[in-house]
C-alpha cells in the first residue's frame, strides 16, 4: 500500500494522529510542539512517493519516526540557554502536582547544587526519561559518561537529601 494515495492516508491520519501526540507525550511536554512534531511527520510522509508500508508496519514506523524527532527537538533546545532552566521548571511542576511531597523546596535545593553537566544529565532522565543512549545523543556524550553524571548526581543528591533518606529511596528508586 502506498501512503501517498489520498485515501489512504487520510485514513492513516484520521485513525492516529491524537494516538501519536499522545506518544509524543511521553517525551515532550508542550502540547503544541507534540502536535507541531506529530504534523511534521505526516507531511513527511505524504512527500515520500515510494514509502510503501502495511497496516502492521506504520504504526512502529511512525513510533520510531516521532521518537527521533521529539530526540532531535530535545538536541535543538540544548542549544538554547534556558533549556535547562525548562527541565527545572518542568520538574519543579512535577513536584508541584504531588499534593503530600511536603519536601520539594529541600529537593529542588539540593539540585541546584549539582555540577550543571550533572544536573542536566539528571534532568534528562528524570523529567523526559530518556535512555542512557538517548540522553547520550541528545547530550553529545558518550554513554559512559551518562552513568558517570547520574551516578554524582544521585551521589550529590543522596549526601544533600541524607536526613531525608527514607524519602530519597521512594522518590529516585
Amino acid at each position: 500500500m502506498r501512503i501517498a494515495d489520498g485515501p489512504i492516508f487520510e485514513k492513516l491520519f484520521r485513525e492516529y494522529y491524537s494516538h501519536l501526540c499522545n506518544y509524543a507525550g511521553q517525551f515532550i511536554a508542550d502540547s503544541q510542539t507534540r502536535e507541531d512534531i506529530v504534523q511534521v511527520f505526516f507531511i513527511s510522509v505524504w512527500e515520500k512517493e515510494h514509502l510503501s508500508v502495511t497496516r502492521e508496519t506504520f504504526l512502529p514506523y511512525a513510533y520510531r519516526a516521532i521518537k527521533n524527532s521529539c530526540i532531535n527537538y530535545y538536541k535543538s533546545e540544548m542549544i538554547k540557554e534556558d533549556f535547562i532552566t525548562f527541565l527545572a521548571e518542568e520538574w519543579k511542576d512535577q513536584l508541584n502536582e504531588e499534593e503530600d511531597f511536603i519536601y520539594q523546596k529541600e529537593v529542588q535545593q539540593a539540585l541546584q547544587k549539582l555540577p550543571e553537566k550533572c544536573r542536566n544529565v539528571f534532568l534528562l532522565k528524570c523529567v523526559t526519561e530518556l535512555k542512557y543512549k538517548e540522553i547520550a545523543e541528545v547530550s553529545n556524550i558518550s554513554v559512559n559518561t551518562v552513568k558517570y553524571h547520574l551516578g554524582e548526581a544521585f551521589r550529590i543528591m543522596r549526601e544533600e537529601l541524607k536526613h531525608l533518606t527514607f524519602l530519597f529511596f521512594l522518590f529516585f528508586f
